[in-house]
């Protein structure tokens, strides 16, 4: 617990700890984790596989449970199998509504990479806060929000609140805020891997 709070501290009095997780994800050459979103238009529970230099999959377990879609960064296609793999698939762009989610966010820019260099995108003419050390379940974890500058926004997005965990500096839960406040997003990283074994076939079901 102590090694916990003293990496937590680190990273509070660090120059900047946003940059200090993305250069973490960029160290990293694979990771999967169970991705619990909840917004406006309901809940989704994902398990979320990704491995360098961008192979994403997306085991879908709510609401289309068994769905599956990977994202193959050497074709730029995301294949979808609707009703699992293997099975009947369909080929799309990543900027088909299909496999857009409700927000619009696409799959080959949904990892943790994207989501940092976003949150790095509203802290250049912004303000970052440091909100305390807590706890998400048995993760000690540094809390900690970025707000744009008035009029500024990536997407919908003006504010963001990241909970990075101590151990390893990663985002553990990200809430993103509109310009009026307003909750627009929460996703939870639950059961997170770092460099798990990701073989081809993974990525080709």
């Amino acid at each position: 617990m102590l090694a916990e709070l003293l990496i937590a501290m680190a990273l509070a009095q660090g120059p900047d700890p946003v940059a200090a997780a993305l250069a973490r994800f960029e160290a990293l050459g694979a990771y999967q984790a169970t991705l619990h979103s909840r917004g406006t238009r309901g809940e989704e529970v994902i398990r979320y596989s990704y491995r360098r230099p961008g192979h994403i999959r997306l085991d879908m377990i709510t609401p289309q449970r068994g769905a599956v879609l990977v994202y193959r960064p050497e074709t730029r296609r995301v294949r979808v199998w609707p009703f699992g793999a293997p099975g009947p698939s369909l080929s799309l762009r990543p900027t088909h509504r299909l496999v857009r989610s409700a927000r619009g966010h696409r799959v080959d820019q949904s990892d943790l990479g994207s989501l940092l260099r976003n949150v790095q995108r509203l802290q250049r003419q912004g303000e970052l806060r440091a909100l305390g050390e807590s706890r998400l379940g048995e993760h000690a974890v540094f809390h900690l929000a970025v707000q744009g500058a008035p009029g500024q926004a990536v997407g919908e997005v003006n504010r963001y609140e990241l909970w990075l965990d101590a151990e390893h500096g990663l985002p553990r839960r990200v809430v993103s805020f509109d310009r009026h406040g307003r909750e627009l997003e929460r996703v939870t990283l639950d059961e997170l891997v770092l460099d798990p074994p990701l073989p081809d076939d993974h990525f080709s079901p």
